[in-house]
């Protein structure tokens, strides 16, 4: 239940700090009414409620650990399968090393390995243990974004199921889509092919992420509602590949000389919380829309009285999504009264 009181005007300030209120008011009032800034605003204020840096920051960190065994898995696995056809192992490989991870040591190709039967085994129940923290971190994100009441999120069993596709969407689809992308650019040529290969991988990415976005939260979604913010982190997705190639490989391989392969584990980690911090902005921005969270005031941490319709159902919410039993009713009282100091 919500009941939200008004409060008598304040009586009017006056010299230089009302002067810097009054403009900090119309610059607020601007960007409410205006959709193309107040929705970004709204996106980035939800999601620093949600503290989203720190679950992204959860997420990254497992997918940092993920990454080596999997190449390992996939690069033992290429060389026996294609072993007749080295070449075509060691491409693949070189584009999943390359164009997934979007780093590089410097050299134009990786070699595929194949590693004995034990290490072999490590590496992937490493590799699935790393990825299920990456799946259980999504879920995490998203049930915090979609505002999900602890009492309503799965069980132990829905929650593995869940994992599970999420570690097949991200873990294999995504980086096969990538890895697509690479081989036909490299074996087609051409800037035309190049465009068309991007192109379907970002839809493919898009219908991905889509899926991916809805089997990590518990909340009742739609394709629809999804699909904004899925298509803006599959662009993200791209663009992050393309910065990275062009910019942090080349700043890399100075860095290297110097440091050492510390300069690799800082650049694999900043790539991964970017990629993180993007998937969770979108999926702030699919609930902003679909749930009409804005236009948010500037003003509400400063003054009472400032606070939107869209702050008081997103302030609402945030005390509910934490009960954690069933028997508990949360009541939420807004009220539009200037604090005032306790002695």
């Amino acid at each position: 239940m919500v009941e939200h009181r008004d409060a008598a005007p304040d009586a009017p300030a006056t010299g230089p700090a009302s002067g810097l209120s009054s403009v900090l008011d119309r610059a607020d009032d601007l960007q409410q009414r205006t959709p193309v800034v107040a929705v970004p605003l709204a996106v980035a204020k939800k999601f620093s409620e949600d503290d989203a840096g720190k679950l992204a920051a959860l997420i990254s960190y497992y997918a940092f650990i993920s990454v080596f065994p999997l190449l390992v898995v996939l690069a033992t696995v290429l060389t026996r399968v294609l072993a007749d056809r080295p070449e075509l192992a060691e491409q693949v490989v070189s584009t999943a090393a390359g164009s997934f991870l979007s780093i590089g040591s410097g050299s134009s190709s990786v070699s595929p390995v194949d590693v004995s039967g034990p290490a072999l085994v490590v590496s992937l129940l490493v590799a699935l243990w790393s990825g299920m923290g990456v799946a259980q971190g999504m879920q995490d994100a998203a049930n915090v974004v979609h505002e999900v009441p602890k009492t309503e999120r799965p069980g132990f069993l829905a929650r593995l199921g869940r994992s599970i596709t999420l570690l097949v969407i991200v873990g294999v689809g995504l980086p096969l889509t990538t890895v697509l992308q690479g081989v036909a650019g490299r074996a087609v040529g051409g800037p035309v092919a190049g465009v068309l290969a991007w192109l379907l991988a970002w839809a493919l990415n898009t219908g991905l992420i889509c899926l991916a976005f809805r089997r990590a939260t518990a909340a009742a979604t739609t394709w629809r509602g999804e699909l904004p913010g899925a298509a803006l982190a599959a662009l993200g997705w791209s663009v992050a590949q393309a910065v990275a190639t062009t910019v942090l490989t080349q700043r890399m391989q100075g860095a290297q000389a110097t440091y050492g392969s510390f300069a690799l584990v800082v650049t694999l980690l900043f790539w991964f919380f970017t990629l993180a911090q993007v998937c969770l902005y979108c999926m702030e921005l699919n609930l902003v829309l679909g749930q009409r969270l804005w236009p948010r005031s500037l003003r509400s941490v400063l003054r009472a009285g400032a606070e939107t319709s869209a702050d008081v159902r997103a302030y609402s919410a945030y005390p509910e999504r934490e009960k954690q039993a069933h028997n508990i009713e949360v009541e939420v009282e807004v009220v539009d009264e200037p604090r005032r100091s306790r002695r």
